[in-house]
C-alpha cells in the first residue's frame, strides 16, 4: 500500500511576472514529520497553499504544468480535502478572533474541526464519541478550564492552542502549521511548542511545519526541506540539513547551529 501523503512534482507558481515557486518537487510519506524552513519570501507559505488548494500549479510558457497529489489524488473538492487535513495559521486564528466566529465557545470552535466550518451553525451534530474527542483534545492543549469561554475573550496564545485542538480533533491524516508562533509572547510560545512536541510523538498524523525559526522544530521532527527563492535546496534528514554552513547559506548570514541534549536545535548569529 502506498503510504505517500503528499507528492509535488515539478511545480511552478507565478503571479504576473513573479515566480513564487520554481520547479518544486517534494514527497512526504506517511509519518515523516517534516519542517519546511526558509527566510521570508522563500516561498514557504506558497508551498503550503498548494496543499490547501489556495494555489494551483501554473502553466509555464512551454505548456508544462506540474502535479500536486494529496493522499494519492490530484483532484479534490476543497471542503472534502480540508476534512482530511488539520490546519493552523495566524490568518485562520485571526478569523476566529472576532465577529460571529469569535462568539463561538472553545468547545464549539473545536467541534467545528469535524466539518472544517467556521460558524457553529454549520458545525456537526455532536454525538457522544465526538464529545469525548472534543473534551480530550481540549485537555491536550491545556484549555479545559476555559472550554466555555468565547474565542474573542481569549489571549492570542490561548486562541492559538484552540486552533491546534480544532485542527487535530478529527484525527486528520495531515496536520499543517504555517508560522504558528507568530504574534505569541515568550511564555505562550514555549507552551505552544511543548504541545507541538507532544503531538509529534503520536502516530496518528503526519505534521508539516512551515517556519523560519530553527528552534521551533520539535525533536521528533526528523526531516527538513530548505526552500530559497522558490527552489528546494535541501530535502533530507534534519541532522544533515540543520548545519551551520547550510543555514548560513540559506539566510545569507554567518549563523552557528547546534543541537541540544534534549533534541531541540538552536541558532545564533556570529
Amino acid at each position: 500500500m502506498d503510504t505517500t501523503l503528499i507528492e509535488i512534482e515539478n511545480v511552478s507558481v507565478f503571479r504576473e511576472q513573479t515566480h513564487i515557486l520554481r520547479g518544486v518537487s517534494v514527497r512526504i510519506p506517511r509519518k515523516r514529520h517534516t519542517a519546511v524552513l526558509g527566510p521570508n519570501g522563500s516561498g514557504k507559505s506558497s508551498l503550503l497553499k498548494l496543499l490547501t488548494r489556495d494555489f494551483y500549479p501554473s502553466v509555464e510558457d512551454q505548456g508544462h504544468q506540474g502535479t500536486v497529489r494529496i493522499l494519492g489524488e490530484s483532484d479534490w473538492e476543497v471542503s472534502r480535502l480540508r476534512r482530511r487535513m488539520g490546519i493552523v495559521t495566524p490568518a485562520l486564528d485571526y478569523e476566529f478572533s472576532s465577529g460571529r466566529t469569535g462568539r463561538m465557545t472553545v468547545t464549539e470552535a473545536v467541534a467545528s474541526g469535524f466539518t472544517a466550518t467556521r460558524l457553529k451553525e454549520f458545525g456537526p451534530s455532536v454525538d457522544q464519541a465526538m464529545a469525548d474527542a472534543i473534551a480530550a483534545t481540549i485537555e491536550t492543549v491545556k484549555m479545559s478550564d476555559l472550554s466555555r469561554r468565547t474565542l474573542s475573550t481569549l489571549s492570542t496564545g490561548e486562541r492559538r492552542r484552540v486552533m491546534i485542538a480544532r485542527a487535530i480533533v478529527h484525527d486528520p491524516d495531515i496536520f499543517v502549521l504555517d508560522e504558528p508562533t507568530n504574534g505569541l509572547d515568550m511564555t505562550a510560545r514555549a507552551l505552544f511548542l511543548d504541545i507541538l512536541d507532544s503531538i509529534t510523538k503520536q502516530d496518528a498524523m503526519t505534521m508539516v511545519l512551515v517556519t523560519h525559526h530553527i528552534d521551533e522544530i520539535p525533536p521528533a521532527m526528523n526531516h527538513v526541506i530548505l526552500l530559497d527563492q522558490g527552489r528546494v535546496t535541501f530535502d533530507g534528514p534534519k541532522a544533515d540539513g540543520l548545519t551551520s554552513p547550510r543555514i548560513s547559506s540559506l539566510f545569507r548570514a554567518d549563523v552557528h547551529v547546534d543541537s541540544r541534549e534534549d533534541g531541540w536545535y538552536r541558532s545564533e548569529m556570529r
